[in-house]
């Protein structure tokens, strides 16, 4: 019982560490992802008439405009990631980081890279930022692709 108790006290600051460390890259997301959004928001607005007087090939041109946009502000977000791991420590190589980044953030977990025992929790905040900002990606395109069809209605 004692021992179990002092395992969990080891994880509680083992945690600790990992969720202080992880806001600083969680933050520079959130902030990135700002950018880029309103960046798309801009997009849309400046060619929205395009979409509207060209029918269906000018709004594929915005959409695919768009969503250019987002996948660039993702990338830029992954590369964040990296280079938190790279400047942390966490991982040696640059080109192992950002691979370790791209299959966290997409949660796909294929890279065969793991973390250090003290900081395989981290990888974790990198998943639930990225649905975060997956989601938020998706809200914005449904209401741009949204106001685009409505021009018919």
């Amino acid at each position: 019982m004692e021992e179990t108790l002092l395992e969990l006290w080891a994880l509680h600051f083992i945690y600790l560490k990992q969720s202080a460390s992880a806001l600083v890259p969680v933050t520079i997301c959130v902030v990135i992802h700002a950018l880029g959004i309103g960046l798309a928001r801009s997009f849309f607005r400046r060619f929205e008439l395009l979409g509207r007087h060209f029918r269906a090939f000018g709004r594929w041109l915005v959409v695919v405009g768009v969503v250019a946009i987002m996948l660039v502000t993702h990338w830029v977000e992954v590369l964040a990631w990296g280079w938190f791991y790279l400047l942390m420590g966490i991982l040696p190589k640059g080109r192992g980081a950002v691979l370790f980044s791209v299959n966290a953030y997409t949660t796909l977990g294929s890279s065969g890279i793991t973390l250090p025992h003290e900081w395989q929790g981290v990888s974790a905040f990198e998943a639930m930022t990225a649905m975060l900002m997956f989601g938020w990606s998706t809200a914005i395109l449904a209401v741009i692709v949204q106001k685009l069809h409505s021009v018919d209605e």
